[in-house]
């Protein structure tokens, strides 16, 4: 099980925006870039309208990446498939609030599978009166700015407030758990992002792979804009 480096501000990788015909080329470029892990999505078909992304490619990529690989189990009854994805080679599990009988007891079986649990928000979610409870025991918490499976869709305003929401109720209880933002994450959105109290940015289409740039190239604009807006809001609150 391979553990994300810490860092205050991380991009990860979205792979379902990767060149999938070449991934290994796709891979070992993003590797030397400067993301902190690959993010990898699963949609069942139910919990949104594709089916993207199975168990037998992440086997795929963890024979050639050194790089963690967070699963985001975009699924109902997740608990059906925490085995598959774990033995596949994921160090992170994603599962959704929405999707969840018990997610403490399904916590604890993506722990007895390897990995660590992630605790992933749909756009339209807010955080509950359980949110801090639950935060406690996640690795990190994702939050979908859009709807999932689809690439190309607009940030929505309503997660950017429950970013807000879930970053204050963290302070509160002394928490320093990340807070990741998937979906339209780009230079013109990172700075509302990183305001809201983001420090995890899905890199996708949009902002980490753009035609006439390397995604290097990308990921070091992705980061210097977070930084920036980072002292900016740190300077805002000092003042």
């Amino acid at each position: 099980m391979k553990k994300a480096a810490e860092k205050e501000l991380m991009v990860s990788a979205s792979v379902s925006c990767m060149d999938l015909c070449h991934l290994a080329d796709a891979i070992e470029e993003a590797e030397g870039s400067g993301i902190s892990f690959f993010h990898y999505d699963m949609v069942d078909g139910r919990f949104n309208d594709c089916f993207i992304l199975s168990e037998t490619l992440l086997k795929q990529m963890r024979g050639i990446t050194s790089l963690p690989i967070e699963a985001h189990l975009a699924a109902f009854e997740p608990e059906r498939y925490i085995g598959m994805y774990a033995d596949a080679g994921a160090d992170y599990i994603a599962v959704h609030y929405e999707a969840m009988k018990d997610p403490l007891r399904v916590f604890e079986q993506i722990r007895e599978a390897g990995a660590r649990p992630v605790l992933a928000y749909k756009s339209t979610t807010p955080p509950g009166e359980d949110f801090i409870t639950l935060a406690g025991e996640a690795a990190w918490i994702l939050k979908l700015t859009v709807n999932p499976g689809f690439s190309g869709q607009k940030m929505q305003e309503g997660a950017l407030g429950h970013i807000r929401q879930m970053r204050a109720m963290l302070n509160s209880a002394g928490l320093k758990t990340k807070i990741q933002a998937d979906g339209n994450i780009n230079q013109d959105t990172i700075p509302r992002a990183v305001e809201a109290g983001a420090d995890i940015l899905a890199g996708g289409t949009s902002g980490l792979f753009l035609d006439g740039k390397t995604v290097k190239q990308c990921c070091e604009d992705m980061l210097k804009t977070a930084e920036e807006a980072k002292g900016a809001k740190n300077h805002g609150i000092n003042e």
